[in-house]
């Protein structure tokens, strides 16, 4: 799923991006906002795959936000201006949608996202050393990472390797979207299915959440929009 926000200063426009986007299973909605500013402080503390993007905003515009956020952070504007659209491009916006917004066309720019930002995902890979071997791991097959005294065992998609590295090092070597979650931890945020009070499951794994951590998991499926 594209972990997606939206960032507008219309509330009717807001609306319908949200009704749109509760139809389609490709999209897990984590928050709107009224302005860019605010839509920024959160892009740079939360994992953002896509976000539905206006361009005419107070204070800061929806094209200079794109130009500072980070590039792999897909961009779909939505505008009632046509006259910006050759400079979206420039940007590498993956769409440029006109309002008002028909759904089928809202359809096709996230499936055009989808395809763009999952394969990115699947491209990147980490170089993994264990004993005398050497792995190249694609980051979306990582499910998890587990500290075991002095080693870090990345659980992957049919195997597992054993790493002899502390966690400091080893979150060091991975994106920003790895979080430590408890002591003995490491996940892929986009990977967690289920979150409950203490737990979290990645498929049918059940990896507690230390206390001290617990913000982050929260701050992350925060929903408040």
């Amino acid at each position: 799923m594209l972990n997606t926000i939206i960032i507008d200063d219309e509330p009717n426009a807001i609306n319908l991006l949200k009704d749109y986007s509760s139809n389609i299973g490709k999209i897990n909605l984590m928050a709107s906002f009224r302005n860019a500013i605010d839509g920024m402080n959160f892009i740079e503390s939360n994992v953002v795959d896509l976000v539905l993007l206006d361009i005419n905003m107070p204070k800061l515009s929806g094209i200079s936000l794109a130009k500072l956020i980070n590039t792999k952070v897909g961009v779909i504007f939505t505008t009632a201006y046509s006259e910006y659209a050759v400079e979206s491009y420039k940007l590498n916006a993956i769409d440029y949608l006109l309002k008002p917004i028909d759904f089928d066309r809202f359809i096709e720019a996230i499936n055009k996202a989808d395809n763009i930002i999952n394969s990115a995902h699947s491209n990147d890979t980490i170089i993994i050393k264990s004993g005398y071997k050497i792995f190249q791991v694609h980051l979306n097959d990582i499910l998890y990472l587990e500290k075991e005294g002095n080693y870090i065992t990345y659980h992957l998609k049919g195997k597992s390797i054993l790493v002899r590295e502390n966690v400091g090092t080893t979150l060091d070597s991975l994106p920003n979207y790895f979080k430590q979650i408890h002591k003995s931890y490491i996940v892929p945020l986009s990977k967690i299915e289920i979150i409950e009070q203490n737990h979290v499951l990645i498929g049918s794994k059940k990896i507690p959440i230390g206390r001290s951590y617990k913000n982050e998991i929260d701050r992350f499926f925060k929903s408040d929009f």
